[in-house]
């Protein structure tokens, strides 16, 4: 597979548990009731101590560990898929990457966050602690069972909680990881052209419509700092507003900076791109 096929898969793990969210909701409506007196909610200390762990105990019995353990697996198969690109674009040994990038510390600071953050500390911490924090709240307990199902229907099924927070932790995480081994490699061997992969569709962000469309994707690396240098001075998002225009040539108004991360800089470019959610690749050629 290509790199970015890989991290296409990997929005197809994180999607594939929608199930969670209806379980955990199923499951807390049941537990709810068994503490319900006269029609509203009724739990004591004993009560919400084990709330997390009755919450947790339905991730496990979904297939979330399974999709996740797949989803991490993509990193190894990233590693090779760009050793070999790079290869086949700059003629550069694909042992000699993974080399390099295998003995790089922020390879390991990085699976390390998505670890945690998608494995059973990040979960217990973040995710199920989100959950809970509904129904520990002081209004809850002036809840009739009725109300307390349609607060949570709107937590966890109406909005969405489990992808919110998947795609929001992890969703980024594959294609930031392909960029920071796209930077490495321009740093280590001296790489100054960019390649902006990927087509512009009606919600490109303005740096990428920029650089896609009026730079044909393809820009030098002192261009590229001229256009950081506007759009997103001193890594911080530009606040001043334009006028751009997409694939159907409808005109847009927002700010240059719109969508960026904040602490993008040229050296990080291909990490972090055109912000959240991008799914265009920045290649370092010769």
């Amino acid at each position: 597979m290509t790199s970015e096929e890989i991290i296409a898969q990997g929005d197809k793990y994180l999607a594939g548990n929608t199930d969670l969210n209806k379980r955990i909701f199923k499951r807390l409506i049941k537990y709810l009731s068994e503490n319900t007196v006269q029609g509203k909610i009724m739990m004591s200390a004993q009560d919400l101590a084990v709330l997390e762990d009755i919450i947790y105990e339905q991730i496990k019995e979904s297939d979330y560990e399974e999709n996740i353990s797949k989803y991490l697996e993509l990193i190894t198969a990233l590693d090779n898929a760009i050793s070999k690109e790079q290869f086949e674009r700059n003629r550069i040994k694909a042992q000699s990457i993974k080399d390099m990038w295998t003995s790089e510390q922020q390879r390991t600071v990085m699976i390390e966050k998505v670890v945690y953050d998608l494995g059973q500390n990040g979960m217990k911490d973040y995710f199920v602690k989100g959950i809970s924090e509904v129904v520990r709240d002081a209004n809850f307990f002036n809840l009739t069972l009725s109300d307390a199902v349609e607060q949570l229907q709107k937590v966890l099924v109406d909005d969405d909680y489990t992808t919110r927070y998947i795609r929001g932790t992890a969703g980024d995480a594959l294609a930031e990881y392909a960029g920071a081994i796209e930077d490495k490699v321009a740093e280590v061997y001296e790489l100054n052209t960019m390649l902006y992969i990927g087509n512009v569709i009606e919600t490109s962000r303005p740096i990428c419509d920029h650089i896609r469309d009026d730079l044909r994707g393809r820009v030098s690396r002192e261009k590229l700092k001229q256009v950081l240098n506007e759009y997103c001075p001193n890594g911080k998002p530009s606040q001043q507003y334009i006028q751009y225009s997409t694939v159907s040539g409808e005109k847009y108004r927002a700010k240059k900076g719109a969508g960026m991360k904040e602490g993008t800089r040229i050296d990080n470019f291909s990490q972090l791109r055109g912000g959240w959610g991008c799914r265009h690749k920045a290649v370092w050629v010769r």
